[in-house]
């Protein structure tokens, strides 16, 4: 169930899952260091922790999940930055809203907006790279 190829939405999201986690060590752990520890600002921060978890997540994902050979190498990460951007976007914005608007902590909300940008993430990925009217794969 963890390593054989398949296309079945509730494996590849459990294996999601669990690269998520990895990403997530890495992206949190670059947040707490720069934000808590360095005294960057908390939204700078927040974009240096994302693109190293992003990193991290293609790396992994494309062994473990989304398996395949692509047309193009350059497309297929120029793809998951573009998701991955829009991503971003909602993390930013929702760290903004729970932190500014709603007086919640900085690493809480960014524990919230993880949760968030993940499904994001998985589903935009398998839509819009990895499914029949979007596939970015070589046929085999």
């Amino acid at each position: 169930m963890l390593i054989e190829k398949t296309n079945n939405t509730f494996v590849q999201l459990f294996r999601y899952g669990f690269v998520a986690v990895g990403a997530f060590a890495v992206d949190y752990g670059v947040y707490f260091l720069l934000s808590y520890i360095m005294g960057v600002q908390y939204l700078v921060a927040a974009l240096a922790g994302f693109l190293m978890g992003t990193a991290t997540n293609y790396l992994i994902s494309k062994y473990l999940v989304f398996q395949g050979e692509p047309k193009s190498r350059t497309f297929e990460v120029l793809l998951v930055f573009l998701i991955s951007g829009v991503g971003l976007l909602w993390l930013e914005l929702g760290l903004y809203a729970l932190t500014e608007i709603y007086g919640i902590h900085y690493l809480l909300s960014k524990l919230i907006m993880t949760g968030v940008v993940f499904l994001w993430n998985f589903f935009a990925r398998k839509l819009f790279m990895y499914s029949r009217f979007f596939n970015i794969l070589k046929e085999d």
